[in-house]
């Protein structure tokens, strides 16, 4: 039987249609362009690591190395031992080479060039509100009569205590005579012509034994007539031997022309021991005399608070006052937070009327009016004492005027309150201060928070530790207070540059890995 050749060609036609045709060939086999892909991607994320890593390396290591180079000066801070925060003060060569009004721009770095947590540690104004009270008390004085023509000897004194250890009944014998506390003489004598005075500062010592005196404050009944009076200093710890601390002293209290020329205050050389004595030597008796001593402890934590310093003011010039008289202008050696202004005369025996003017931004501000004065007679010399300021005035620029001209310009002498500052210890020391800049600005962190677990622990008046400042270096130099500009921004170019080299890098690698070869297997 013969086979329909039609049929034959559709089964032939069906028979090919089912098989499955050959994929076209292609340059590379499937398995090994996949390796190549992988091994691709691989090299890509190896190197832009690699690149990423070092330019976060340049630029980090870039801004290690600059730190501070955006101020003009830098200052090491000496600190000993393991602390969580030091304390430092500003000096006149900081205070010169800032700029900013509010004392922002300076900063302090740790050995790795970061910056660390900066903040002021008091309020100045609020610190000279306490210095009265706190530096200064009241203390208990006794009136010793005697006649200053007299040959001086010592005085036996003889104190009862109550049971707090206030002193209640004194009795000395003075001159060969013996004074009570109610007034009475074993030999009555004439009205005195002199009062000396016991004072009893033995109750302080108590309080603290490392307390130390300085100065003495009088004060006495006003009246119309003039007082003057010339007073020894002496010191005792047993009450019957002394030793004499200033050898002439005068206070006084004159009314001239209207104007009061006063002097109250007895400086003399520190002093530990619990009883003091004013032993007059002429002038005027000062009865019903009180007594306030100023006090100095170290080992109060709230001692350095009240530590002021002195600058003396440079003589620049002297004009014509348009209300008459003369203006005579002096500079500081930097802005600094005066509490205190001192006026010395060039002349002896001659006295003065001042207005003291500081040049506070661009205006002249009045700070107060003082009559001055420098007397001699003999030995005795009485100066004006300084006058104290109201408020912390901040002022480089300073004038005095006076209505009649002065044979010489005074001398001027500032007393100030140096800021205080508190940066916290993060990182690694040595630390740097580095201060002065145009542009540059510290930026506010709450330091006061990170303390106050330091101070729950060891009380409120717990300070930190003072670092001490080392000597002066340039940084950036004058050029940090150049009037800012666009410079290069060359850290955003480094950092393009290498992100753009460790991109050609990896291109480099595909490139090289997409011209080999690769093996083909099979055929």
């Amino acid at each position: 039987m013969t086979a329909d050749p039609s049929r034959r060609t559709r089964a032939h036609s069906s028979h090919i249609s089912q098989t499955p045709r050959p994929a076209p060939r292609t340059t590379f086999p499937e398995w090994p362009r996949m390796s190549t892909l992988r091994r691709i991607a691989s090299q890509t994320a190896r190197a832009s690591f690699a690149a990423a890593f070092l330019a976060t390396f340049s630029v980090g290591a870039a801004l290690a190395a600059g730190a501070g180079d955006e101020y003009a000066y830098r200052w090491p801070l000496e600190t000993k031992g393991d602390n969580v925060a030091w304390q430092f003060e500003l000096t006149p060569e900081i205070y010169a080479a800032l700029r900013d009004p509010q004392l922002r721009d300076f900063e302090v770095f740790n050995a790795d060039g970061r910056s660390v947590p900066v903040a002021p540690l008091r309020d100045i104004n609020q610190t000279m509100s306490r210095m009265q009270w706190v530096q200064w008390s009241v203390v208990p004085s006794f009136e010793l009569p005697h006649d200053p023509t007299q040959p001086a000897g010592d005085v036996s004194v003889r104190l009862e205590r109550d049971s707090s250890g206030q002193v209640r009944v004194i009795e000395a014998n003075v001159q060969g005579g013996s004074a009570n506390a109610d007034g009475t003489t074993d030999a009555a004598p004439p009205a005195p012509s002199a009062i000396d005075y016991v004072i009893d500062v033995s109750g302080l010592r108590r309080e603290s034994p490392t307390v130390t005196f300085d100065r003495l404050e009088l004060q006495w009944p006003m009246g119309d007539r003039d007082l003057r009076a010339r007073f020894a200093v002496d010191a005792s710890d047993d009450l019957e031997h002394w030793q004499t601390l200033v050898e002439s002293a005068a206070v006084m209290s004159l009314n001239q022309q209207g104007a009061t020329l006063t002097r109250r205050t007895i400086d003399f050389p520190a002093t530990s021991s619990p009883y003091l004595r004013l032993r007059q030597l002429d002038g005027d008796a000062l009865p019903s005399l009180q007594a306030k001593v100023r006090r100095n402890d170290p080992s109060d934590p709230t001692y350095s608070d009240f530590v002021t310093r002195t600058a003396d003011a440079e003589f620049v010039g002297e004009e014509a006052a348009e209300r008459g008289g003369r203006w005579y202008r002096y500079r500081l050696p930097a802005l600094l937070p005066a509490v205190q202004v001192g006026i010395a005369l060039a002349s002896e025996n001659s006295t003065a009327d001042m207005e003291v003017e500081a040049l506070v931004g661009e205006d002249w501000l009045p700070t107060g009016n003082q009559s001055v004065f420098r007397l001699r007679q003999g030995d005795l010399k009485i100066e004006n004492e300084d006058m104290a300021l109201g408020t912390a005035t901040v002022a480089r620029e300073w004038r005095l005027r006076t209505v009649a001209a002065l044979d010489a310009p005074p001398r001027l002498r500032i007393t100030y309150l140096p800021d205080r500052f508190v940066f916290l210890a993060q990182g690694k020391g040595p630390y740097t201060l580095a201060a002065g800049s145009r542009g540059a600005k510290r930026t506010p962190l709450p330091v006061e928070q990170a303390l106050a677990p330091m101070r729950k622990h060891f009380g409120a008046n717990w300070q930190p530790p003072v670092a001490a400042l080392g000597a002066r270096s340039v940084a950036g130099g004058e050029a940090a207070y150049d009037e800012p500009s666009t410079p290069p921004n060359w850290r955003g170019w480094l950092l393009w540059a290498l992100l753009i080299g460790g991109a050609l890098l990896v291109a480099g690698f595909a490139m090289s890995l997409i011209r080999q070869k690769p093996a083909v297997g099979g055929e």
